[in-house]
C-alpha cells in the first residue's frame, strides 16, 4: 500500500512538473519559438531594428525627393482649410494618454523593482519588462503627435495635395504628421505582437515590419501623383503589400497555435493580438480609400485616426495586462512545482 501510496505521488508529481515545465516554457517565451531560425547573413542583418529603420529612412527620403509635397504652411488655401477645423479634442486626448502613460511607467518601474531581486534566480527578466517599455514609447509619440497638432500655430506637420479628392483639382490636407506615427508606432505593435506575444525573433517579425512600413510610405505618396491611373496603380500595389504582411502574420498565429495545442494559461490572448492588429491596419486602409474617393473630408479622417491610434494602443495595453497575468501566474506555478519535491522529501522525512 505504502509503495502503491508513493507510486500514485510520483506519478502526480510528474504530471505537476509537466505542467511545470509547460508553465515555465510559456513565461519564458520558450514554448512560443515556432520555427527554424535561418542561419543566413541576410537573415541576421534583416533581424536588426536599426535596418529596418535605415530601409524606412531611405524609403521615405525617395518619396520626398521624387514628388515634392508642398508643405502644408506654404499654402494659403491649405492654411486656411486647416484653420477651420478645430483641435481641441487633441488636447483632450494628450492628457488621457499623459495619464496612460503615467500608469505604464509605475507599472515598468514596480515590476522591475519587484524582479530585480529575483534577477539571479529567473531567466528572461529583461523580456518580462519589454511590453511595458515599448507601450511606454508608443504613448509618448501618440502625446507628442497630439501636442504638436494643438500646440503648432501653423500646420508644418501637413502637406498641400491637390490631387487629394477624387482628383478634384481642390487643395486638401494631407496629415503627413499620421504616417510619421505610424512609421514609428507600428513596427512597436508587431514588435509587441510577434516578439513580445508570440516569441518569434527579430529576423522572423522583419518582412512584415519592413512591408508594412514601406507600404504606408506608398500610401502618403498617392495623394501627390497627379495621374489617377497611376495614382491606383499605386494604391492597388499598397494593399497588396498589406496583403503579404498579413499573410506572414497569420502564419505567425498558426504556427504559434500548433506548437501550443494543448496550452492552459490563457495564450489565446497572444495570437488574438496579432490577428486584431490585420483587422486594424484594413480599417486605417478602408478610410484611407474614402478619403482619396472624396467620401471622407480631411477633418473627419484627422478624427478617425486621432482615436483610432488611440484606441488600438490602448486595446494592446489591456491585452498586454492579460499576457502579464498569465505570465506571472505561470511563473509562481513555476516555483511551486520546483519546491515541490522538497516539501515532499520533508513530509517523507518526518
Amino acid at each position: 500500500m505504502a509503495a502503491t501510496d508513493q507510486f500514485l505521488t510520483d506519478d502526480r508529481t510528474g504530471q505537476t512538473l509537466e505542467e511545470g515545465e509547460e508553465f515555465r516554457e510559456i513565461a519564458c517565451r520558450e514554448a512560443s519559438q515556432v520555427g527554424p531560425r535561418s542561419s543566413s547573413a541576410f537573415q541576421n542583418s534583416m533581424g536588426n531594428p536599426f535596418i529596418w529603420a535605415a530601409i524606412t529612412a531611405i524609403t521615405a527620403l525617395i518619396a520626398v525627393a521624387v514628388f515634392r509635397p508642398t508643405s502644408c504652411s506654404s499654402s494659403k488655401n491649405c492654411v486656411a482649410l486647416e484653420s477651420d477645423s478645430s483641435h481641441l479634442y487633441n488636447a483632450f486626448a494628450a492628457t488621457g494618454l499623459g495619464t496612460v502613460l503615467l500608469h505604464e511607467l509605475a507599472s515598468l518601474f514596480l515590476s522591475y523593482r519587484s524582479l530585480a531581486n529575483a534577477q539571479g534566480l529567473l531567466a528572461n527578466l529583461t523580456k518580462m519588462l519589454e511590453p511595458s517599455a515599448l507601450l511606454c514609447v508608443s504613448f509618448s509619440v501618440l502625446i507628442l503627435e497630439n501636442l504638436i497638432l494643438f500646440i503648432s500655430p501653423s500646420p508644418w506637420y501637413a502637406h498641400s495635395a491637390e490631387f487629394g479628392a477624387a482628383s478634384s483639382g481642390e487643395t486638401a490636407v494631407v496629415y503627413t504628421i499620421f504616417y510619421v506615427e505610424w512609421l514609428i508606432n507600428v513596427p512597436i505593435l508587431l514588435t509587441l505582437a510577434g516578439k513580445c506575444a508570440l516569441g518569434l525573433s527579430f529576423e522572423d517579425i522583419a518582412r512584415p515590419v519592413v512591408v508594412t512600413n514601406v507600404y504606408i510610405i506608398a500610401a502618403w505618396t498617392c495623394y501627390f501623383i497627379p495621374d489617377t491611373s497611376a495614382r491606383y496603380a499605386v494604391v492597388t500595389l499598397s494593399f497588396a503589400m498589406y496583403a503579404w504582411a498579413s499573410y506572414d502574420m497569420v502564419q505567425w498565429v498558426v504556427r504559434f497555435l500548433r506548437a501550443n495545442p494543448k496550452s492552459q494559461s490563457g495564450l489565446y490572448l497572444r495570437p488574438s493580438l496579432t490577428l486584431l492588429l490585420i483587422v486594424v491596419f484594413g480599417i486605417y486602409g478602408l478610410v484611407f480609400v474614402l478619403r482619396l474617393l472624396g467620401q471622407v473630408d480631411a477633418g473627419t479622417e484627422r478624427l478617425f485616426y486621432t482615436f483610432m491610434d488611440i484606441g488600438s494602443k490602448l486595446t494592446v495595453s489591456i491585452i498586454f495586462t492579460g499576457v502579464r497575468s498569465s505570465g506571472y501566474h505561470a511563473l509562481l506555478l513555476d516555483m511551486l512545482v520546483n519546491t515541490n519535491p522538497v516539501f515532499q522529501r520533508s513530509i517523507s522525512e518526518a
